[in-house]
């Protein structure tokens, strides 16, 4: 799948696309998701070892104002937001549960460093997102180089 075809399945607005596409420094596209990602809070980054402060609660928040959509209600999210949990996927497959009726999940994206990537996307462009090696890196197990959802 070529570049511009995942950056618009993780980024719906054009704007967002273009900026990514036509960064001058755009050597990686990997990086130049991530790098924007970060930059825009379009990407969450949570630490390998849990979240703080609500931080998933909070980017679902963010995201439906974002797209003017529900994805949880209150009640959802505050029961999102008390899920006890050791390990952080755990947490991400309650936050699909509670997603996924409204056709969108939380997904992992590959990354190098000691956090999860993850970016809310409809689940009609699961397939898709799921099949591409993005992180090409031999120091890393191949299965880590993929987006990951965890449901």
């Amino acid at each position: 799948m070529p570049a511009a075809d995942i950056v618009q399945l993780i980024f719906e607005d054009q704007k967002d696309v273009e900026a990514i596409l036509g960064d001058p420094e755009a050597f990686d596209i990997h990086e130049c998701i991530l790098k924007y990602g970060l930059s825009t809070k379009k990407i969450l980054y949570v630490d390998y070892k849990g979240e703080q402060y609500r931080e998933i609660t909070n980017y679902i928040l963010d995201y439906e104002f974002a797209h003017n959509i529900e994805l949880a209600s209150k009640d959802q999210l505050e029961e999102l937001e008390d899920f006890d949990y050791e390990f952080l996927p755990e947490k991400i497959k309650e936050t699909n549960r509670i997603l996924s009726p409204k056709g969108y999940g939380l997904f992992s994206y590959p990354n190098s460093g000691d956090f999860y990537a993850l970016f809310i996307a409809k689940l009609e462009h699961k397939t898709r997102l799921l099949e591409v090696d993005l992180l090409l890196d031999d120091r890393i197990p191949s299965k880590e180089g993929y987006i990951q959802y965890y449901d």
